[in-house]
């Protein structure tokens, strides 16, 4: 707009320009008033606006409106409405992402939680399909799909089409609640399904938990289980031994004063005699007598529940006059319970004693034998060493007793034998030591003698008891005895050489006429020099072709067939003639000539064994005996493997026998000897039983094919009970444990009869017939008149 001028200067050009300015003006402020009022109108509208969106944001923060008396619109516009929304929608968008996180971390716990579980879960909705499952479930039912939610359970998991009222879903859905399936099966496998419904608040299911349960383990373990009580229940009722369950029974104090029989077995009844009917539910005093007032056995019973192991004890039960052994094991069960098995071992321990008399007495006079007498020496020398005291042993022999057996007989032989061994014990002192080694020989102990007087004083006791006769099939018998003592220490310091010296001084005895005794000196050679001089005809003897064997048959009682022989070592001395090899073997062994008359035997047996074989066709079988020093020698597998390989003999046809003395002196080195001759094949037989340990029990540790019961047992059963009850017992116990018996010196019928009757298996003896030579082993066998030269019976 122009610069006004002047009013004295103004022109109608100058009024029209300013009406039209006026115009113009007005024309703006109209406008500006129109704008103000739509200002307005928009200013009440943003602050409706703002108002009802904080009102929002409000209600959002759980907040209760603003009324606009309490904040008119100018105070809320004031207050930043804009920039309290703006941070309140930040804040709730980061409370959000928290909370987001935080759903996920706990969505992702509980999902670990949820896949950790031993066991298969899953969800599916009210359609059957699958919404959610865990890590167990796809490695049980479908490790090898893929696109698994929202597909139907069914066919996920059912390898075949379940009847619906079988479908665990279908149970869930018709009653609402939760259903279980105590065996569901798929792919072998057995489960246990629960399934349990979600509902909504209105009581409509929406989905189901079903959750698998692996059970195949458990029913495996429950079959093995049943099968495992049968087994036992078949065993509890068969075993051979007696079997009872218990309880406890305690008093005020809570201690166990009695215990009730809550079961027993069948072999429980006969041990016991007594029928479960009248047990069951007793109490032990009410059927058992008491022992010190208590029931029977109660204390041993109660330290097995103390120790909470087994306790095994024997106990002398006596009941309705039965005296029987009982061995019993009682084992805890559950607290207050226990178990006891009882066996029967009366029998067992009456034959263990006959087995250990035999092994340490002799059977005919009941005095300790040669092994107890080795013992009591031991003992007696270890004990005079330390007290520097005496100790005299008397070898006593009768004098001429072979003519009394030869004359009147091996069971009036014996008969004197033990009157001898009578008069022997009334005659010393009770702590004087009496044995007798075997045959007539007697050996006397006394301990702490002070001199030799007063040996003599014992050695005349002994001959002086001996004075009276005996009376013999109505006659009267004298006999004396040879006496040779040997004092320690001046006679030997140890059992060997005292007993070496001993004999020495009896063989002095009797060839100073006998009937007296001798004291064992330095200078008595004279039997030395006779051995001496026999040992040097010995050394020469097997260059000289001195030796030769005969053979004594072996009948097998089942059939009466010949089963083999046993080779028997004869010397025929060019001026002695026939020397029994009773005196020659020992002096052999003495000298270590043994070994070479030993390998001498092996391989002529062996030799011999194959020309009968081819001569007669006949598969007999060769027994061949082995000395203590053969069997010790290192080089014995060698020389029977060597006896075999020249003879061409198989190893099934040679036997060899060894006494039990030779075994039982290097037990583990015996033991693997015999292994290893077993594994050769060769039978292995142990000669003379009855005369050393007599032990059957070590048997089980050796591979023993026969047990030959010795000729003493066998000639004196007809007139003594005892040995053929041993002899009886030898052979059932050796049956047992799988062995062979063999009776040797059978000589007579009733001898014969008896080991038949007991089931001996085989026999040799001069009841059938003497040692023969090999050509008149042939010629008999051969006999074309007998076609079963040694059979006795027709089988």
């Amino acid at each position: 707009m122009s610069q006004l001028q002047p009013k004295n200067h103004i022109t109608k050009a100058n009024q029209d320009e300013i009406i039209s300015d006026q115009q113009e003006l007005q024309n703006r402020v109209a406008l500006l008033l129109r704008e103000k009022c739509e200002l307005s109108t928009i200013n009440e509208k943003l602050h409706t606006y703002i108002r009802a969106k904080t009102n929002n944001l409000l209600e959002v923060m759980g907040t209760l409106p603003l009324r606009t008396e309490e904040l008119d619109d100018v105070a809320l516009l004031q207050t930043d409405p804009i920039g309290i929304v703006t941070e309140s929608f930040a804040q709730v968008l980061e409370n959000l992402r928290n909370t987001n996180a935080n759903l996920k971390l706990a969505k992702e716990e509980i999902q670990a939680i949820f896949d950790s579980a031993g066991l298969a879960i899953l969800l599916v909705d009210d359609q059957q399909k699958l919404q959610a499952f865990n890590k167990k479930s796809q490695q049980l039912f479908f490790a090898d799909k893929a696109n698994i939610l929202g597909q139907t359970c069914c066919n996920c998991i059912c390898a075949e089409k379940q009847p619906p009222q079988n479908c665990i879903f279908n149970q869930v859905m018709d009653i609402g609640t939760v259903a279980e399936n105590a065996d569901f099966i798929k792919d072998s496998r057995h489960y246990h399904v629960i399934g349990t419904p979600i509902k909504t608040s209105a009581g409509a299911i929406t989905h189901v938990v079903l959750i698998y349960s692996d059970i195949t383990d458990r029913i495996e373990t429950e079959d093995k289980l049943r099968e495992s009580e049968n087994r036992y229940r078949t065993l509890y009722s068969t075993m051979r031994e007696g079997v009872a369950q218990h309880r406890f029974i305690y008093d005020s104090d809570g201690e166990p004063c009695d215990y009730e029989i809550l079961d027993v077995n069948d072999s429980y009844e006969k041990i016991m005699g007594i029928k479960r009917q009248q047990i069951i539910g007793q109490k032990a005093s009410g059927i058992y007598p008491l022992f010190d007032g208590k029931p029977v056995c109660l204390e041993q019973f109660v330290a097995t529940t103390k120790q909470r192991g087994t306790t095994r004890f024997e106990f002398d039960f006596d009941y309705n006059g039965s005296k029987r052994i009982l061995r019993i094991s009682s084992s805890p069960l559950s607290p207050g319970y226990f178990a006891a098995i009882f066996e029967d071992i009366t029998q067992r321990r009456i034959n263990e004693e006959k087995i250990e008399r035999l092994a340490f007495f002799d059977n005919l006079t009941g005095l300790p034998n040669r092994v107890l007498m080795r013992d009591r020496l031991g003992q007696m020398v270890a004990r005079a060493k330390r007290k520097l005291s005496r100790i005299s042993l008397f070898f006593i022999d009768l004098d001429h007793f072979k003519r009394i057996n030869d004359t009147l007989g091996h069971d009036k032989g014996d008969q004197l034998l033990k009157i001898v061994a009578k008069r022997l014990r009334k005659a010393l002192r009770d702590c004087d030591s009496v044995s007798r080694l075997g045959g007539d020989e007697f050996v006397v102990l006394v301990d702490e003698i002070n001199n030799r007087e007063d040996a003599s004083l014992v050695a005349c006791k002994i001959l002086e008891s001996m004075t009276p006769p005996v009376v013999l099939e109505n006659k009267e018998v004298y006999t004396t005895t040879s006496v040779g003592i040997a004092i320690f220490p001046e006679d030997g310091d140890d059992p060997d050489t005292l007993l070496k010296n001993a004999d020495t001084a009896m063989y002095q005895a009797k060839e100073k006429g006998r009937n007296t005794y001798r004291f064992y000196s330095s200078e008595m050679n004279a039997q030395g020099l006779e051995k001496l001089l026999l040992a040097n005809d010995l050394r020469k003897a097997l260059a000289q072709n001195e030796f030769r064997l005969v053979y004594q048959p072996q009948i097998k009682l089942s059939n009466g067939h010949m089963t083999g022989f046993e080779a028997l070592l004869r010397w025929q001395h060019p001026d002695l003639g026939d020397i029994p090899p009773d005196q020659f073997i020992p002096l052999a062994e003495e000298t270590g000539q043994i070994l070479s008359i030993g390998r001498w035997v092996l391989e002529t047996a062996c030799q011999k064994a194959r020309a009968i074989h081819d001569k007669c066709g006949l598969p007999l079988r060769i027994a061949v005996n082995l000395s203590a020093k053969q069997f010790q020698d290192p080089d014995l597998v060698a020389i029977i493997r060597n006896s075999l390989k020249k003879s061409n003999l198989s190893p099934e046809f040679l036997e060899l026998e060894i006494t039990e003395s030779i075994l039982m002196e290097n037990f583990e080195s015996a033991q693997n000897t015999l292994l290893e001759l077993k594994e050769m094949g060769l039978n292995l037989a142990i000669d003379d039983f009855g005369t050393g340990y007599s032990s059957l029990s070590y048997l089980r540790n050796f591979p023993i094919d026969r047990l030959k019961v010795d000729k003493s047992f066998i000639q004196k059963m007809a007139a003594h009970p005892d040995d053929a009850a041993i002899t009886e017992a030898i052979i059932v116990m050796a049956h047992i444990l799988g062995i062979r018996v063999v009776a040797e010196g059978v000589e007579k019928k009733t001898e014969l009869e008896f080991l038949r009757e007991k089931e001996c298996d085989e026999v040799q003896g001069y009841y059938f017939s003497k040692p023969l030579t090999r050509e008149q082993l042939v010629a008999r066998i051969l006999d074309p008149s007998n076609n079963n030269p040694f059979c006795f019976f027709n089988s």
